[in-house]
């Protein structure tokens, strides 16, 4: 004899089985973190409830020159705010002040899962990809804010990084024309863009180490976005060639990921007196010895070179693939390459052999304002418009 089961009737049992077990998860995943938060030193607050608050959240401490001019500002305002980071070590954290709070809320793992039942008015980040995988879309906040932490355009990201945030604090007239497009092919919702610019270079400023600039640098990105993996020895052997001093500083994930190729770098050339090898964290002492750069179109590190160091770049294109990016969704090309044809050179791997050439072009080429307020908004000056900005939304949410 068998027990017979309508199908409306098992729909619903199924249905309140999966609610029940979905319930037992979400206790333990929160008892779990209540437990962790014994030992962090900060308070634990649940879901971190701040309704009705202005909200940052921030991945760790080397987003910090990007929320510092914006707090800042808030702050002489007398504007309240919370500042949340998934970082012990963000100097953010040490901003408080009796208007604003900051909290630890454990690593990016723990972060995710308070940041998901987030209670606030707005949240303002520079974390992309919201509501694309782990990281959801609260319902309980009414506005998500994107904050750019660097210049480059938007090609480069992965897809869908800004489709559901409400508004985003643009660095240049290309990352917001760019937005727009994608909007367009994608019928999303139309977002607030705000022409803004980079925080950070508020708190930059070129040092004047006093070296003699008589270098060639080459600072290329890591792994299949670079063309140095397959011509970065082409490259060198045709620079010392011509005579040039060469400072060669390799990208941080190239010494794992990329180790091999860079030990056969070192062993071929560590011995020519034209060639060094820059380790350093700091890339301030390789930059004023240099007197142009070579390195990937798509290096974030083009716009800081051109912009506080005033250094001619050279720029190598090539193919790569570009399937799980925006660049795949979008006709135009990166802002990137409308910056070199005003100050610098961009080049294809098979025009390396002529190196010499094009550094003797690019280094007659001088930098001007009107180049810098071509390709950024505000600045050195964005900090306090982006605070009068977010304030605005915030006041009319």
């Amino acid at each position: 004899m068998f027990l017979y089961i309508d199908p409306g009737t098992g729909s619903i049992l199924i249905s309140v089985i999966a609610g029940v077990l979905l319930s037992l998860k979400d206790f333990f995943i929160d008892l779990y973190f209540k437990i962790i938060s014994l030992f962090i030193k900060r308070e634990y607050k649940g879901t971190y409830d701040f309704t009705n608050e202005l909200v940052f959240f921030s991945e760790g401490k080397k987003y910090w020159n990007v929320f510092k001019p914006i707090l800042e500002h808030l702050e002489n305002m007398n504007v309240k705010f919370i500042f949340l980071s998934a970082d012990s070590n963000d100097p953010g954290l040490l901003f408080n002040s009796k208007k604003s709070s900051s909290h630890y809320i454990g690593n990016m793992n723990q972060a995710i899962r308070i940041l998901n039942k987030l209670k606030a008015t707005m949240c303002v980040t520079t974390t992309p990809q919201l509501d694309i995988f782990e990281w959801k879309y609260s319902k309980n906040v009414k506005h998500y804010c994107y904050i750019f932490h660097s210049p480059i355009d938007i090609h480069s990201y992965k897809k869908f990084a800004f489709d559901y945030f409400d508004s985003i604090l643009c660095t240049s007239d290309y990352q917001l024309k760019n937005l727009r497009q994608l909007e367009i092919n994608r019928n999303s919702k139309k977002k607030i863009l705000m022409k803004t610019g980079c925080t950070y270079y508020d708190l930059s400023s070129s040092k004047n180490l006093n070296f003699k600039n008589d270098c060639i640098l080459i600072a290329p990105t890591w792994g299949d976005r670079s063309f140095f993996k397959n011509s970065g020895e082409i490259l060198i052997q045709s620079l010392i060639n011509y005579g040039h001093k060469i400072i060669y500083r390799p990208h941080p994930q190239s010494w794992i990921s990329d180790l091999e190729i860079l030990n056969q770098i070192i062993s071929k050339f560590e011995n020519n007196p034209l060639f060094s090898i820059d380790k350093a964290i700091d890339n301030s002492i390789s930059l004023s010895k240099s007197k142009a750069m070579i390195t990937d179109i798509s290096s974030g590190i083009i716009y800081d070179v051109a912009f506080l160091y005033k250094l001619p770049v050279i720029a190598v294109d090539f193919e790569w693939d570009d399937g799980g990016y925006e660049s795949s969704s979008l006709d135009v090309s990166a802002s990137t390459n409308y910056l070199l044809k005003d100050y610098g050179k961009l080049i294809i791997v098979e025009e390396l052999k002529h190196i010499n050439q094009f550094i003797e072009e690019v280094l007659n080429v001088e930098i001007t304002k009107d180049i810098v307020d071509k390709h950024i908004f505000n600045f050195k000056n964005s900090g306090k418009l982006a605070s009068e900005q977010i304030l605005s939304i915030f006041n009319k949410l």
